[in-house]
């Protein structure tokens, strides 16, 4: 069966548009962290093949499950989000981080890693390497840290100043 993503997008919308006080698509843009050229491409069901973390994190705004978005396109229908079943993020690490990210730490999967990657500004770049479980097999977990020290040297490139090996 096709996936009806003009039928998501426009759930989506409804949804906004019902919230009070209701939010514009430049406030949507804003809490996702995204464009509102992109909030408008998810409400008109333009160029989807699959359920970006964007989607999902708008379907959390709008305060449904992080399942909703597959009901819909299935020909469901969303399911309201019970807080009191969601994960909770200490409040120092939720607060300001886009919704898109928070929705990412909050999905099922053991950290692999983290990073941090100075640039020439003075600013830095915080990764954090999650794998599909959160309970791994030992080779789950081997093949998350392979691909994961297969990358960090093209992190270190980025690194300013360089960071140099020390072996």
């Amino acid at each position: 069966m096709d996936q009806d993503w003009v039928r998501l997008g426009e759930a989506l919308k409804a949804a906004r548009v019902a919230t009070r006080p209701k939010l514009t698509q430049t406030d949507v843009a804003e809490r996702l962290g995204v464009s509102r050229a992109t909030v408008q491409n998810i409400e008109q069901g333009k160029g989807f093949k699959r359920v970006s973390s964007a989607i999902r994190a708008y379907g959390t705004l709008v305060g449904w499950t992080a399942e909703s978005p597959e009901q819909i396109l299935a020909g469901g229908d969303p399911t309201p989000d019970d807080p009191s079943q969601r994960p909770n993020l200490p409040p120092a690490v939720a607060k300001g981080l886009p919704l898109t990210v928070q929705d990412e730490l909050e999905r099922d999967g053991a950290v692999v890693d983290t990073a941090v990657v100075h640039l020439p500004d003075g600013t830095a770049v915080t990764v954090i390497v999650k794998g599909a479980s959160q309970s791994p097999t030992p080779e789950e977990r081997q093949r998350h840290l392979e691909a994961w020290r297969r990358v960090q040297p093209m992190l270190r490139e980025l690194s300013y100043p360089p960071e140099r090996d020390t072996a």
